[in-house]
């Protein structure tokens, strides 16, 4: 058996490795392919990558094969087939580093394709040797559970046969969703239903509960813009205030007492500039107040009676010649 062993090995090798004329025929296949698919011609294209394949096993015509069936439009079979032109370049890859590129681009234009179709990822729970998997009317080898498998989007069939039985279990996908599925082969039912989540916080009693927003949360945006618009109208009150007082300080030096009326244009503008700025006092002080009423409000999970009425509050007051709190109890 040792003296054989050599032999035998030398033979395989010799089988491993592609014959010159098969490699001559492979290349002149996949060049005539290259040029069909180059002209949009995918499905004589891929013919030619698939003869050029079974020729010679190259996973770089077997990424074309992928491409050809994307173009196509046969984006569940392409998703497989590119994840095979991934496995095979990056064995390949250990002895022939050319490889690895083709490994990368293949992984790339698998993950491309993702959004397009469906994915959905079922693990098998307690499988015995009988037991076997069928998703979409394709039957999934032992080796690919429990990993993303494409599907059309739309309602999906999933059958589980065991030595004693046959369950059916149906998933709905959009386009671009990927969802999870876990059956046990003893009950043949599921231990989680596709897309279910985990435990929400608080559900199991240890978590502390969500933080739930205050029934006047509404408010806030008013608040905000009430604010917004207190600002404003104190930026006009210092704006306006400061063109008066130049205004004001300008007459004063060139008129020294009662102006003349060649200056009443001036004097009217002064005038314009300090109402303006008055005005602009008053909506800014109605607009903090009002701003800071609603915020404080907004924070309140409380309506205005009920315990509410129980509390100390405090108030912003301004009125004419007076700026204060206003505090009750």
């Amino acid at each position: 058996m040792c003296a054989l062993s050599g032999p035998a090995a030398a033979a395989d090798d010799a089988a491993a490795t592609p014959s010159p004329d098969a490699v001559e025929k492979a290349q002149a296949l996949f060049k005539k392919g290259t040029a069909l698919f180059d002209s949009e011609r995918y499905a004589l294209a891929l013919q030619q990558f698939r003869a050029s394949y079974a020729a010679v096993a190259s996973p770089n015509s077997r990424l074309y094969i992928a491409r050809c069936l994307v173009e196509l439009g046969d984006l569940t079979e392409a998703y497989l087939e590119f994840e095979h032109v991934a496995e095979e370049a990056a064995a390949r890859a250990k002895a022939e580093p050319r490889y690895a590129r083709t490994e990368q681009t293949a992984q790339l234009e698998r993950d491309e394709l993702a959004p397009r179709i469906g994915l959905v990822n079922v693990t098998v729970v307690h499988p015995e040797l009988a037991t076997s998997l069928t998703i979409a009317g394709r039957e999934i080898p032992r080796a690919r559970w429990g990993k993303p498998f494409p599907v059309k989007p739309g309602k999906v069939q999933i059958v589980l046969r065991t030595r004693t039985s046959s369950g059916v279990h149906g998933v709905e996908l959009s386009t671009g969703e990927a969802k999870a599925l876990s059956l046990d082969a003893e009950t043949n039912a599921p231990v989680a239903d596709a897309g279910t989540s985990a435990a929400l916080p608080g559900e199991g009693g240890d978590a502390l509960a969500p933080e739930v927003p205050g029934k006047r949360a509404h408010l806030r945006p008013y608040a905000y813009a009430a604010g917004g618009v207190g600002v404003a109208g104190l930026a006009m009150f210092t704006v306006a205030g400061l063109m008066a007082n130049s205004t004001y300080s300008d007459l004063a030096e060139s008129c020294g007492g009662p102006c003349p009326p060649d200056r009443q244009d001036d004097v009217d503008a002064g005038k314009t500039q300090k109402t303006v700025a008055n005005v602009g006092f008053a909506i800014g002080a109605l607009g903090l107040v009002a701003g800071t009423t609603l915020f404080i409000l907004s924070l309140s999970g409380e309506g205005t009676g009920g315990a509410s009425s129980a509390t100390a509050s405090r108030q912003l007051v301004i009125g004419p010649g007076f700026t204060g709190f206003r505090t009750t109890f």
